[in-house]
């Protein structure tokens, strides 16, 4: 009774109410100052309703930010931060690998991250990789990728075979969640005392192979050397590749948060700015070699703010401090 009262047209909403029974019967009557407290009230409650909903919101919002913010200090936390130079410590040898990154998320936790690991004395294994997507399911995704690295350390020193592997296991995992998810992968192995490099890729653009010493910079395989991405087909082969580094030459992994980069006319940053901007900046030390490319991309974009994560690892080879002349 009281919604139909209270759902009459402006015009007459302040009346006072005659009560009828179905016959024409009288009832009642509601006077217009009772339908004030009425409605009053019901305001009031709903006021309280809502002042209550919106602290349990807020104390929720409160308790997702902590989550998040522990998520992506941890998520942190897993990137390498002492990766300056392989070998490490003294000791004869006459070149030594040194390792320069830059990480930039889209939000407060990205889908990319890349890992160095030690194989051997002789050898380096890094690995760089983009998760479909970005934010906390790209996260979750990435945080089982660098579980499933661990796991086939065994396969590392051969990255054909390292991606082969992990692509049968992460695709019989994301099979059972019944969602498609893949990721990209590149895949290195370094041995700085042969001055040889091996990779596998899985969906990924080939690494930049950067020759200062006769001033060039190209992919350091064709598109043929590409496998599918990981977490599409379970049973996929990976080739490994390989190239042979000299003194001063680097090797830059990227991920297409950089090449995919657009500007306002629709254009995008694509390898062509890519190419460009590590020749221009050739004769810097990497680590400005890194700050030219975000520079540059910031200038394509004419924002500093990128839609996508993106990631820059450079691998340099240089002669040893303490080589034995």
């Amino acid at each position: 009774m009281l919604r139909a009262v209270f759902t009459r047209p402006d015009e007459n909403f302040y009346d006072d109410v005659l009560l009828v029974d179905e016959n024409g019967g009288f009832i009642g009557f509601i006077a217009t100052e009772t339908l004030f407290k009425v409605q009053n009230a019901l305001l009031l409650t709903n006021i309280r309703d809502l002042e209550e909903r919106d602290r349990e919101i807020r104390h929720k919002n409160t308790q997702m930010e902590t989550d998040l913010r522990m998520a992506t200090e941890l998520q942190q936390a897993l990137m390498p931060s002492t990766c300056s130079r392989f070998p490490a410590g003294l000791g004869k040898k006459t070149t030594e690998l040194h390792f320069y990154h830059r990480y930039l998320p889209a939000s407060m936790m990205g889908g990319d991250f890349f890992h160095i690991a030690r194989l051997s004395d002789d050898a380096a294994g890094i690995c760089i990789c983009d998760v479909m997507g970005h934010g906390v399911r790209a996260a979750l995704v990435t945080a089982m990728l660098r579980a499933l690295i661990e796991t086939h350390a065994g396969e590392a020193p051969d990255p054909g075979r390292f991606l082969t592997e992990l692509n049968s296991e992460f695709t019989e995992i994301m099979k059972q969640t019944g969602t498609l998810v893949f990721a990209t992968m590149l895949y290195c192995v370094i041995n700085p005392r042969r001055r040889e490099v091996h990779f596998g890729r899985a969906g990924h653009p080939a690494p930049l192979h950067a020759r200062r010493t006769v001033g060039k910079v190209q992919a350091a395989a064709g598109e043929s050397s590409a496998g599918p991405a990981l977490g599409i087909f379970p049973n996929a082969q990976f080739k490994t590749t390989g190239t042979v580094l000299v003194p001063d030459d680097f090797l830059l992994l990227f991920t297409d948060g950089i090449i995919e980069v657009d500007a306002s006319g629709g254009r995008e940053f694509g390898m062509d700015g890519l190419l460009q901007s590590v020749r221009s900046n050739l004769e810097q030390p990497c680590d400005s070699v890194l700050d030219g490319i975000i520079q540059d991309v910031y200038t394509f974009a004419d924002s500093t703010v990128l839609t996508d994560d993106a990631c820059l690892v450079a691998a340099e080879l240089q002669p040893s401090a303490n080589t034995a002349e």
